[in-house]
């Protein structure tokens, strides 16, 4: 099977979640590009991977149960391409999470090919808004 542009950059995703669930540091920083700008929704606004691998190291311990990730759009122009969709932390079995825990959300990442014919994520932002919920991952 020829893999197209874009499912290439959807398999830079592939590679974050895998990476993020395994909470393998080093796999998950192959991922995002030097530039990388991170707007996640509970921190304050990261840039590069100098300060993107110390938060990681220490949100790490902290992050329970399994990242999955169903897309709702993409698109792709040239070298750049934008993913995005919701997110569900499902929780580890038998675990009930707190009602206030934040476990859904949208996110977008924009990737960029580098001129080795690589995705990476060049921007990741996440937000948690009120119409992303468990229940679209049943």
């Amino acid at each position: 099977m020829n893999m197209t542009e874009l499912d290439k950059a959807r398999a830079a995703l592939d590679k974050w979640l895998a990476a993020l669930n395994a909470k393998d540091i080093d796999a998950l920083i192959a991922v995002y590009d030097p530039e990388i700008v991170y707007a996640n929704a509970a921190a304050p606004l990261l840039q590069g991977v100098d300060q993107i691998k110390p938060w990681f190291e220490r949100a790490f311990p902290h992050i329970k149960g399994t990242l999955l990730y169903k897309e709702e759009t993409a698109f792709l122009e040239g070298t750049m391409a934008l993913l995005s969709g919701v997110y569900y932390f499902e929780p580890p079995a038998g675990i009930t999470p707190a009602e206030d825990d934040n476990l859904t959300g949208r996110v977008l990442v924009a990737l960029r090919r580098n001129a080795a014919g690589e995705w990476k994520f060049l921007f990741d932002m996440d937000n948690m808004p009120p119409d992303v919920s468990p229940a679209l991952f049943s």
